[in-house]
C-alpha cells in the first residue's frame, strides 16, 4: 500500500519486505493555489486516457514519433506522438506499476510479479523473462539492452534481441529503505543509478562493472527513519556532470567520469531534479521548487507558494519549467526567477512523475487517474 506524500508519505522496505504504510495525523495542510497572472500561452494539444486510478507512479516514454504508457491495473498502449491516438493496446494477464521503455524496436514493460515482457513497435510479443521481484520502476533500453531495477535493489541488464540477461547489480540493502521508482539513467556508456543510503553508482553499460560509487549524502540521525537518506528518483546527467537529489539529505552535482564531488546543498526530495545548461532545479519534499547554478552550487531562487503539494520533479518545457500537484494542475514557472507563468487543471489525479518532454515547449502528464495530457508553451 503506497502513501500519499502529501501527508508525509513513506513506503518503506523493512529487510526486504514491504511494512505497513499510514499516514500522519498531523500532516501540514496544502497552500491553496496562489492567484497567478498568466504570461504564457498553453494550448492542449491533446488528451487521452490509459487504464484507471493507482496509487503507483507510471512514467510514459517517448521514442521518434511514438508514445508508449502503461496504466493500472494492466494495460498497455502505443500512441501517436503527434496526435495521442493508438495505434495498438493489450491487457496484460499481470498487473503492472512502473511505466514503460521505449525504443526504435521495442516496448517493454515490468509487472508486480517479477515478469519483463518486450513487445516489437507493431505489438506483437517477443519475450518475456523473470527478475527477482516486483518492478516498480519504467524498463529503460539502450545499447542492445533493457535495463529493470526491480524492488530488491537489483539492476539486471536482458539482451533486447531475446531477453537473456547479460549481466547483473546489486549490494547489500539498508534494513530500512524508501520503496524505489526511480529508472537507471544510461548516458553514453555508463549507466547512472540512485541507491539507498544516499549514493549513486556508475556502471558500464557494458558489462555491469563498477566505475564509481560515491556518496551524495550521509545518513544522519538519531533514529533508523530520520538516518533513511535514499536516493529515490533518477539522477540526470549533462555536460560531464551526473546530480542527484536524496530523501533527508543533499542535492549534488559530481563528475560524470570519476565521481568526483562538485558541489553539494542541503536539500530534500523524494520527487527529483532536471538540468538544462545554466541550472538544476528540484521539488524538494516541503513543496517548493528550487534553482540552482549547475556550476557552483549557488541558490538561485526558491518558489515556496506550491507548499505541501506534493510536486513532481520539474521538467523543463521551453524558457520555463513544468511542475505537477497532488490536486491534478501543472504549474509552469519562469526559469529565471521562479514565478508563476501559467497554471492548468487536469482530471485531478496527482501528477506524480516529472512532465516527460514532447518537444522544446511541449510536455506530457499522465495523472494518477490514467488522464494523459499533451500541453504546449509558448
Amino acid at each position: 500500500m503506497m502513501l500519499n506524500m502529501r501527508s508525509v508519505s513513506m513506503c518503506l522496505l523493512l529487510a526486504g519486505v514491504l511494512t505497513a504504510c499510514g499516514t500522519t495525523s498531523n500532516a501540514p495542510e496544502p497552500n491553496p493555489l496562489p492567484a497567478i497572472s498568466e504570461r504564457a500561452a498553453v494550448s492542449t494539444l491533446w488528451q487521452g486516457s490509459i487504464g484507471g486510478g493507482t496509487s503507483y507512479r507510471f512514467r510514459p516514454a517517448i521514442s521518434e514519433g511514438l508514445i508508449a504508457v502503461a496504466g493500472a491495473p494492466n494495460q498497455l498502449a502505443l500512441l501517436d506522438r503527434a496526435s495521442g491516438r493508438t495505434r495498438w493496446s493489450v491487457a496484460l494477464d499481470k498487473p503492472v506499476a512502473g511505466g514503460v521503455g521505449l525504443d526504435e524496436q521495442l516496448v517493454v514493460v515490468g509487472t508486480l510479479k517479477g515478469e519483463v515482457i518486450a513487445y516489437s513497435r507493431d505489438g506483437k510479443q517477443q519475450w518475456t523473462v523473470r527478475t527477482t521481484s516486483e518492478v516498480i520502476a519504467p524498463p529503460v533500453l539502450g545499447g542492445g539492452l533493457v535495463l529493470v531495477r526491480s524492488v530488491d535493489g537489483r539492476v539486471a541488464a536482458f539482451s533486447a534481441q531475446d531477453g537473456s540477461l547479460k549481466w547483473f547489480y546489486q549490494r547489500q540493502q539498508p534494513a530500512l529503505l524508501l520503496r524505489n521508482f526511480a529508472a537507471p539513467l544510461i548516458d553514453n556508456d555508463m549507466v547512472y543509478v540512485g541507491m539507498p543510503a544516499g549514493r549513486v553508482v556508475a556502471l558500464s553499460l557494458q558489462d555491469g562493472r563498477v566505475r564509481w560509487d560515491a556518496p551524495v549524502a550521509l545518513p544522519r540521525g538519531a533514529s533508523e527513519l530520520e538516518r533513511v537518506t535514499d536516493i529515490v528518483s533518477t539522477p540526470v546527467a549533462s555536460n560531464g556532470s551526473v546530480c542527484a537529489v536524496a530523501f533527508q539529505g543533499r542535492v549534488a552535482c559530481l563528475d560524470a567520469k570519476s565521481g568526483a564531488l562538485l558541489w553539494t546543498r542541503e536539500a530534500s526530495s523524494a520527487s527529483g531534479l532536471t538540468m538544462d545548461g545554466r541550472n538544476v532545479y528540484l521539488s524538494d519534499d516541503k513543496g517548493a521548487v528550487q534553482a540552482f547554478d549547475r556550476e557552483s552550487g549557488r541558490n538561485l531562487w526558491r518558489q515556496d507558494k506550491l507548499a505541501n503539494r506534493s510536486l513532481s520533479a520539474p521538467a523543463l518545457a521551453g524558457n520555463f519549467i513544468a511542475v505537477g500537484d497532488f490536486e491534478g494542475y501543472v504549474h509552469w514557472l519562469n526559469k529565471d526567477d521562479g514565478s508563476f507563468v501559467a497554471r492548468r487543471a487536469s482530471d485531478g489525479g496527482r501528477v506524480a512523475v516529472t512532465p516527460q518532454a514532447l518537444s522544446d515547449n511541449a510536455v506530457l502528464v499522465q495523472t494518477a487517474k490514467g488522464g494523459l495530457y499533451a500541453y504546449d508553451v509558448k
